[in-house]
């Protein structure tokens, strides 16, 4: 379900959404996805970095610039670069 622009998303329900996401892609329980852990070190590659990245714009409906996204190497930065882009 996507967030309507007008609509205020948490830290903690983006977050959760991020992680859930990434232990789909992943195929691991979302518990053992430590937020301040770098992705990289659970295997996220460019591949998974892209699809999560398309997720997050249906999800939010923005634009995420790629770049600046893949610069997020912690779900935790990862959801504070968000939260500033849909401010």
């Amino acid at each position: 379900m996507a967030v309507a622009r007008s609509e205020i998303i948490s830290h903690d329900e983006l977050q959760s959404w991020l992680l859930d996401k990434i232990a789909f892609y992943l195929d691991r329980p979302v518990e053992n996805i430590d937020p301040g852990v770098e992705l990289a070190r659970y295997g996220v590659d460019s591949v998974y970095a892209i699809s999560i990245i398309s997720d997050i714009e249906d999800h939010l409906q923005v634009e995420v610039d790629v770049a600046e996204a893949r610069r997020r190497e912690t779900v935790a930065d990862l959801t504070d670069y968000l939260l500033d882009l849909v401010a």
